[in-house]
């Protein structure tokens, strides 16, 4: 028998995005056995949506719960304790899976033996470090190209691949938004942490799949693939995310990689520095991509932490 799967979604009113997403889950060959949406807007287009007759019609079982107010982890929190598979599906509300994607991402999970499985994203290629980040990783780690390929190294740098993999792939860290993991694994691990200040719970990702890490292995599914489409709606500014950021970047480096005080805060500085540089760099090639308002909440962060 097919263990249960779990879909967890945090939305914050995207109600035209989260319906392509069930719209997609409708068209799975391996269906989720529920979706839980966490609803962390105010209106009531989220929750209308959810309770639309269409989804159980077509044999999806939608529920919907308000978590007030908005911030990922706790929605996603507030998700899974309401949650009854065996299996969580995380989904951010604004990916689109293919066909195949959750039977794919199952197949490998139990292929594998692993804890946890994530999704390609189809048409979107994996981030590539800077040119600054290639020096760092070349004369700091010792890492030649593509040596990085599936992991998270120093200041939380973490890794897809390039190109991705015929196969399975290990991974050091999985998305929030893309990833199947073993409820039981989850639970070992402690879940998310709860030092996330804000609602852009930026690194909640890397930090949770980091703590998966140390009990079983995880693996990018090239098998399953999906779209993410970033919809701009509900998204915090870009000074308060990489305030968010770099904060929790630290957070992450002390307490769940159990780094002490001074390491963690050079490692964050270093990144402070690498992106601050790479960003001056971009904007003299004319493109400013943000970059005042990054350096603003970069700095934010660092007189946080220093006088925290």
């Amino acid at each position: 028998m097919s263990p249960g799967i779990s879909a967890i979604v945090p939305t914050i009113g995207r109600a035209t995005s989260l319906a392509r997403l069930l719209e997609a889950l409708v068209a799975q060959t391996r269906r989720p056995d529920e979706v839980i949406v966490a609803d962390g807007s105010d209106g009531s287009e989220v929750e209308q949506l959810a309770a639309a007759p269409r989804w159980r019609a077509a044999g999806l079982d939608v529920r919907h719960l308000r978590v007030t107010p908005p911030h990922a982890v706790r929605q996603r929190e507030a998700a899974i304790a309401q949650s009854r598979g065996s299996l969580l599906l995380l989904l951010d509300d604004d990916v689109v899976p293919e066909r195949g994607c959750v039977a794919a991402l199952l197949s490998c999970l139990e292929s594998q033996g692993a804890v946890a499985v994530g999704a390609d994203f189809a048409g979107q290629p994996w981030p590539a470090p800077t040119t600054l980040w290639r020096w760092y990783l070349r004369w700091w780690h010792g890492l030649s190209p593509g040596e990085w390929q599936g992991k998270v190294v120093g200041p939380l740098l973490r890794f897809g691949y390039d190109p991705v993999p015929a196969r399975p792939a290990p991974m050091q860290w999985l998305g929030s938004g893309h990833t199947l993991i073993r409820r039981d694994a989850y639970d070992r691990a402690g879940g998310f942490s709860d030092f996330f200040l804000h609602r852009s719970s930026v690194n909640e990702d890397v930090d949770l799949t980091l703590k998966l890490g140390r009990i079983g292995a995880m693996f990018l599914c090239p098998g399953a693939r999906m779209a993410h489409l970033h919809e701009p709606g509900g998204r915090v500014t870009a000074r308060a995310a990489a305030e968010d950021d770099l904060y929790n970047r630290y957070c992450v480096l002390r307490y769940t990689q159990r780094r002490s005080r001074i390491a963690a805060a050079c490692l964050v500085l270093t990144f402070f520095v690498v992106e601050t540089l790479s960003g001056a760099a971009a904007l003299l090639r004319g493109k400013p991509d943000g970059f005042g308002a990054r350096l603003a909440g970069r700095t934010r962060a660092l007189i946080r932490l220093a006088t925290s």
